[in-house]
């Protein structure tokens, strides 16, 4: 039986303050979710952290896709710690991986429909029948899409002509959730420039969680995610991204502390 709170929609949009003049969301995990049980309109959810936040300060046409976003999820124990040193509070932490589990978990109990975009050749479908194992219930549909430049333009008249047809293949199949595994910040650009013409409720960003679930990706050790320490986790298995790890281990710091400056 419905109780009276259960008519009201909760607020989804709390927030205790900015990351670099980046408004971080600050409802919890289970108030989300709640709310998404119902889909209204359309809902952009980035997987925020510190390598983003960075990534914000140099490049303007982010910052505006982000500061303009009320859906920014704190991903990462780095924001968390920078929201209790900014403002004497931390907020609720979202790995993106993880919430991704959690909105396919509701697709399944709500028999929705599912789209999985990118990630490298045959990813994607992998991903799509590892996870029809599982949740039998939800209609899924993938698409490895078009290979994109820094801005998220398509980098070929090939790929611009695979756009096209992703967006009509989403737009026909309906989903109620589409999640873009473009990398970041490729994917926030390619959602923000295309959602206003895709018939979704709910898209977000998901990195690498595509080849984690195909299992061509270790996840790291829980010990090493509970002490902030997943950045170790990253230099060790992806060595190429020692410039990312860089802006989240050392940049970051240094950004938020000169950043609280600013504010006193």
């Amino acid at each position: 039986m419905l109780r009276k709170n259960d008519l009201l929609p909760p607020n989804i949009d709390r927030k205790i303050g900015n990351i670099l003049n980046v408004g971080v969301n600050s409802t919890p995990k289970a108030k989300l979710l709640a709310h998404f049980r119902r889909l209204e309109g359309k809902t952009f959810l980035v997987s925020f952290n510190p390598e983003l936040a960075v990534a914000s300060t140099e490049d303007q046409q982010l910052y505006n896709i982000l500061a303009n976003n009320s859906r920014n999820l704190a991903d990462g124990v780095g924001i968390s710690k920078a929201m209790k040193f900014l403002y004497g509070q931390g907020c609720p932490l979202i790995k993106g991986r993880e919430f991704f589990w959690d909105l396919v978990s509701l697709a399944n109990k709500k028999g929705w429909k599912v789209y999985l975009l990118g990630g490298e050749a045959g990813v994607a479908e992998k991903t799509r029948e590892t996870l029809k194992l599982n949740f039998r219930k939800v209609s899924f549909l993938s698409n490895s899409g078009p290979k994109l430049d820094n801005q998220a333009n398509p980098v070929s008249e090939v790929d611009r002509k695979i756009t096209t047809d992703v967006v009509s293949e989403i737009n026909q199949f309906k989903p109620h959730l589409l999640f873009a595994a473009f990398g970041a910040p490729k994917q926030e650009k390619w959602i923000y420039k295309n959602l206003p013409k895709l018939n979704v409720n709910l898209a977000m960003g998901v990195g690498g969680t595509f080849d984690y679930i195909t299992g061509k990706r270790k996840l790291p050790p829980k010990w090493m995610e509970k002490h902030g320490l997943e950045w170790v986790w990253r230099l060790i298995t992806q060595p190429k991204r020692i410039r990312r790890v860089i802006n989240a281990a050392l940049i970051f710091p240094l950004k938020i502390f000169l950043y609280k400056i600013k504010l006193e």
